[in-house]
C-alpha cells in the first residue's frame, strides 16, 4: 500500500464560563471587547456613553455564565424601542419585556420582539428565499461579534416598559441581566412631530467585511441614540439612518434641527471603535427624503482571492479593491521560490490604467495599480487578476498570499490613512494528499481533501489521541472533495489522508435510481472479474457479470441489473497474461 499522508489537528474549542467580574489586563477589562474600554476615552462620544455607562452599573447574575454588558436603549419612537447589548459570542440571547419594574407581568404575546437585521443582507435579492437567507447570514455575523440588537414593537406612545436580558451558552451557563432589583426602563416617545426637513444618511463603512457590524449615531442636542446594522436593507458595506428618528431634548418627540448640526457615527467592533464626526446644514425650507452617502474617512482594502490547482498547471486569482476614491495602490507579498515559474498582474477593469508586478530578490513580489486618466479606483470590485504558472515537480502545499506594505494615494496627493488587506491562498496539489478543517457559521465541521483525480485515498481520524481509524474511502474524481458532518463533539480530533492501491481488490455495491452500482478498487493496469450469486447457501454458484481493465486505481460501474431481491458480488483479480514468446530467429542461409 502506498503511504502518502497528510495530517491535520482539528481542536474543538469549548466556550468557557465567565463571571460578573473580570481581571484587568493592561488597562483593558479581560473578556470585554476593546471598543468598550477605549470608547470611554473618546470625548466625541461622551453623550451616549453616559447612558451606556449607567446601564452597565446594574449587576449581572452571580451565576457563572456568559458575559452580558454594555446595555443601552436605542431607536425610541412612539410605537417602538430597541435594546442593544453585548453578549458572549455563540450564546443564545433572550429579551423579556414587563409592565412593572418588579418583573411580575410579562408582556409576551402582547408586544412583538424582532432581532436585527430587520430587512435583508442583500437589497438586490430578487425573491423572498434569497432575502431570508441574506437576513440569516447577516444576523449570524452580528452575533459572531457579540452584539445583540432587538426591536420591541406594538408599544403605545409615552408608555414605560421594563426589560430583562438572558443569555445561555448551551452548557448550563446562564446569565440574567439584571439579576436582582428593579428592572431598567424604556419610555417611548409621546408623538411624532411634522418633519420639515427629512434627511436620510447611508454611510460607507471601511473594512474587509464590515457587514453585520453595529453603528451608533448621536447628536449633542439629542438624548437619544440611533443604532443600525451594516448591510441591513442596504449594500453590505453601508448602513442606513433616518435623522428624523432622533428625539428632542425632552425625549418626547422628534428632534427638529435647524442650522449647522454635528453628528457622530461610531462603528462598534472587536477593536477600537471607528469614530467620525460630520456636519449637515438644516434650513426652514420644506424638504422630503433627501439622501446622502458619506464615507467614514478615506480607506482602501486590498483582497486576494483563493484557488486550487494541480502542480504544473496555470491559473489566476482575483485581486479586489474596496476603496473610497484613490488613484494609486502599491503593495507587496512574499513568493515561495519553488512554487511559481511565472507571475503577472493583469488589469480586468476599465478603471485601471496600469498594473505592474516585479520580483525583488526572487522571493518578494512588488505590485502596483494606477487609475486610468480621469478615473479613480473606488467602490468594491475586482480590478485585476494575479496570473501564474506553477512548477510541475513541487510537492503539495498550501501557499499563503499575504499583501503587506500597502500604500494608497488620494486624488489630492495625500496618503490614505485607513488601510487593510485580506490575504488569499493557492493550494497546489501533487502526489501528497492535503486535508483541511472547515467550519460554517453554525459550528458544523466539514473536511476538505485535496488529491489527484484517478487516485484512491483513505481518510483516517484519531479522536482524543486514540489509534488511527479509517472513516472514509475516497475515489478521487476532482482535485477537491468536501465531506460535511464531521465529528464536533470530541475535544480534539486529528485527521490524515493516505493514498492507497487496493491489492487484494475492494468492491462496494449500492443502488441508484433502481439500478445497481459497483465501485471497484484495484491495481491500475490489471484485469478484474466481477461475479455475482443470488444466495450464499452451502452450495454457492458464482456467475460472471463483467470483466474490466483498470486504468486508474478505481472504476465505477453503473446500470447493473438488479433483478433479484438479494444479490451478492465479489471481485477477482485475474492472472496477468503471460508475455508473448519472442519470435524465433530466422534460420541462417
Amino acid at each position: 500500500m502506498i503511504m502518502r499522508r497528510s495530517n491535520i489537528l482539528a481542536p474543538r474549542l469549548r466556550s468557557g464560563t465567565g463571571s460578573a467580574g473580570f481581571p484587568r489586563e493592561g488597562g483593558h477589562v479581560a473578556g470585554l471587547p476593546h471598543w468598550f474600554t477605549s470608547a470611554f476615552r473618546a470625548g466625541s462620544v461622551a453623550v451616549w456613553l453616559v447612558g451606556w455607562l449607567l446601564a452597565t452599573l446594574l449587576p449581572a447574575s452571580s451565576t457563572a455564565g456568559p458575559v452580558v454588558t454594555n446595555v443601552a436603549v436605542v431607536n425610541l419612537t412612539p410605537g417602538t424601542f430597541s435594546v442593544l447589548w453585548y453578549a458572549t459570542p455563540g450564546t443564545v440571547p433572550t429579551l423579556n419585556v414587563f409592565a412593572d419594574p418588579a418583573g411580575h407581568t410579562n408582556l409576551a404575546g402582547q408586544l412583538g420582539i424582532e432581532y436585527y437585521p430587520l430587512n435583508t443582507g442583500s437589497p438586490s435579492a430578487t425573491n423572498s428565499y434569497d432575502r431570508r437567507l441574506g437576513q440569516a447570514v447577516l444576523r449570524q455575523k452580528t452575533a459572531a461579534q457579540g452584539f445583540v440588537l432587538a426591536r420591541v414593537s406594538g408599544c403605545g406612545p409615552g408608555q414605560t416598559f421594563y426589560y430583562q436580558l438572558r443569555s445561555a451558552d448551551g452548557q448550563g451557563g446562564v446569565t440574567t441581566w439584571p439579576a436582582s432589583g428593579p428592572l431598567p426602563a424604556a419610555t417611548t416617545a409621546v408623538d411624532s412631530s411634522f418633519v420639515i426637513q427629512s434627511r436620510q444618511l447611508a454611510f460607507s463603512v471601511p473594512g474587509i467585511d464590515p457587514s453585520g457590524s453595529v453603528v451608533l449615531l448621536s447628536n449633542s442636542n439629542s438624548p437619544s441614540l440611533l443604532a443600525a446594522v451594516v448591510g441591513d436593507g442596504v449594500r453590505s458595506n453601508e448602513v442606513y439612518f433616518s435623522l428624523s428618528d432622533l428625539l428632542d431634548a425632552s425625549g418626547k418627540t422628534n428632534y427638529l434641527p435647524v442650522g449647522n448640526q454635528s453628528f457622530t457615527a461610531t462603528v462598534l467592533g472587536a477593536a477600537s471603535p471607528e469614530v467620525q464626526t460630520y456636519s449637515l446644514n438644516f434650513t426652514t425650507g420644506f424638504l422630503v427624503g433627501q439622501g446622502a452617502l458619506i464615507d467614514l474617512g478615506d480607506y482602501a482594502v486590498l483582497s486576494f482571492g483563493s484557488n486550487y490547482v494541480q502542480a504544473g498547471a496555470s491559473g489566476s486569482l482575483p485581486v479586489g479593491v474596496y476603496a473610497s476614491a484613490i488613484t494609486n495602490l502599491t503593495f507587496s507579498f512574499q513568493v515561495p521560490s519553488n512554487v511559481f515559474s511565472h507571475l503577472a498582474l493583469q488589469p480586468v477593469s476599465p478603471l485601471v490604467g496600469v498594473a505592474s508586478l516585479h520580483l525583488v530578490n526572487g522571493t518578494t513580489a512588488v505590485a502596483s495599480l494606477a487609475a486610468a486618466v480621469g478615473k479613480t479606483l473606488e467602490g468594491d470590485q475586482q480590478l485585476a487578476e494575479l496570473q501564474y504558472d506553477t512548477i510541475p515537480s513541487q510537492p503539495s502545499s498550501f501557499v499563503p498570499l499575504v499583501p503587506s506594505s500597502l500604500q494608497a494615494v488620494n486624488p489630492d496627493g495625500s496618503l490614505v490613512v485607513n488601510l487593510a488587506a485580506s490575504p488569499g491562498r493557492l493550494v497546489v496539489v501533487n502526489h501528497q494528499p492535503l486535508v483541511e478543517n472547515l467550519f460554517d457559521a453554525s459550528g458544523d465541521r466539514s473536511l476538505a481533501l485535496y488529491g489527484l483525480p484517478g487516485f484512491s485515498y483513505e481518510i483516517q481520524e484519531s479522536v482524543n489521541s486514540s489509534p488511527w481509524a479509517n472513516i472514509i474511502t475516497v475515489p478521487m474524481t476532482n482535485l477537491l472533495e468536501v465531506f460535511p458532518g464531521m465529528d464536533t463533539n470530541a475535544t480534539l480530533v486529528a485527521y490524515r489522508a493516505v493514498e492507497f492501491t487496493a491489492n487484494p481488490p475492494i468492491l462496494q455495491a449500492g443502488l441508484k435510481g433502481g439500478k445497481g452500482t459497483l465501485l471497484l478498487y484495484g491495481v491500475p493496469g490489471d484485469d478484474y472479474l466481477v461475479q455475482y450469486a443470488t444466495n450464499l447457501s452451502h452450495s454457492v454458484t458464482w456467475y460472471p457479470l463483467l470483466t474490466c481493465a483498470l486504468t486508474n486505481s478505481f472504476q465505477y460501474v453503473g446500470n447493473v441489473p438488479a433483478t433479484n431481491r438479494t444479490i451478492f458480488y465479489r471481485l477477482l483479480r485475474q492472472q496477468p497474461k503471460p508475455p508473448r514468446p519472442a519470435p524465433a530467429p530466422a534460420p541462417a542461409r
